[in-house]
């Protein structure tokens, strides 16, 4: 068995990709598969809830419009009923002071006429409401395409430009995002790294007791320690991290006054959770220089 250094589970010897979290042994980075099925997953989840938002939204506005609607026939209706009325009660009294045959005429008419004016009215209405509901029902329907659209540009804008690092990064990537942190908090032996990164950066992934031991956070029992391409070639080590269960991770200096340290056992400068740490990359505007930085990113396991 071997242990994956991306994920800390057990892998049987023969094993090139680990079945837990997709690291190639192969590669010494995250497999492509696993990335792409991670993204198509993302894409499927933010469609299905854009989905969701148009159809919610539709519902909302056709009750709204309903009611509206159906509020105004009523008042409209209550209104023609009242002005029949009056009508009616005038043309009653007019007839009267004349013959039963022209006050019946009169009401007959009176009546026919009044009929004839509810329908019209009543026609107006109801064309008056299709026409209303079709026009807010047009705007709104306008109106959530055009948000969906900006939502989706500004999406597609942001992805290609990398503006931000999300927390599943390949271990090169993770590696300069730790690099590129501790420079920022002024770290001086990381600055070093990151100020000499331009003919690559080595990552080595040890357990030698000699190295581990001298560590008061040993994480997970694997010390990454980080040299520029000044001291590759070297075993003196000046940098170094290690990771906890937590995914959190134990930043570490040496060959400095100010390295922290009990005795012999050196302390980290800092931990710092996976999520603080892509949360003051992304603040401090630093993804596009890590995903750059992790191009030069090499990694080796002892």
């Amino acid at each position: 068995m071997k242990k994956c250094p991306w994920c800390r589970k057990n892998v049987p010897q023969e094993d090139r990709i680990c079945p837990s979290c997709g690291y190639d042994f192969s590669r010494g980075e995250m497999s492509s598969f696993y990335d792409q099925r991670q993204q198509k997953q993302a894409k499927s989840k933010i469609r299905h809830k854009n989905e969701m938002v148009i159809v919610a939204a539709l519902a909302i506005i056709a009750g709204g419009s309903y009611i509206f609607n159906n509020h105004q026939e009523q008042t409209e209706a209550q209104q023609n009923i009242q002005q029949t009325t009056k009508t009616i009660a005038e043309s009653s009294t007019s007839s009267d002071a004349a013959a039963n045959n022209s006050s019946e005429s009169s009401a007959s008419e009176s009546k026919k006429s009044s009929s004839q004016s509810k329908k019209v009215e009543s026609k107006k209405s109801s064309t008056k409401s299709s026409q209303s509901k079709k026009s807010i029902k047009k705007q709104a329907a306008k109106s959530l395409s055009s948000k969906a659209t900006k939502k989706s540009k500004a999406n597609a804008t942001k992805k290609s430009s990398g503006e931000e690092l999300k927390a599943n990064m390949k271990p090169n990537e993770f590696a300069a995002a730790v690099a590129s942190y501790a420079a920022q908090k002024n770290v001086s032996k990381w600055k070093n790294v990151v100020d000499n990164s331009n003919n690559g950066i080595l990552i080595k992934e040890t357990t030698e007791p000699n190295i581990v031991n001298y560590l008061s956070a040993k994480g997970s029992g694997t010390v990454y320690v980080a040299f520029n391409s000044k001291d590759s070639n070297k075993e003196v080590v000046y940098s170094a991290y290690t990771i906890n269960q937590d995914g959190s991770v134990n930043i570490y200096e040496f060959g400095t006054p100010n390295a922290p340290h009990t005795g012999d056992i050196y302390n980290p400068v800092e931990t710092v959770s996976q999520q603080d740490l892509i949360k003051y990359l992304n603040s401090h505007k630093q993804a596009k220089n890590v995903q750059q930085m992790a191009q030069k990113v090499g990694i080796a396991h002892e």
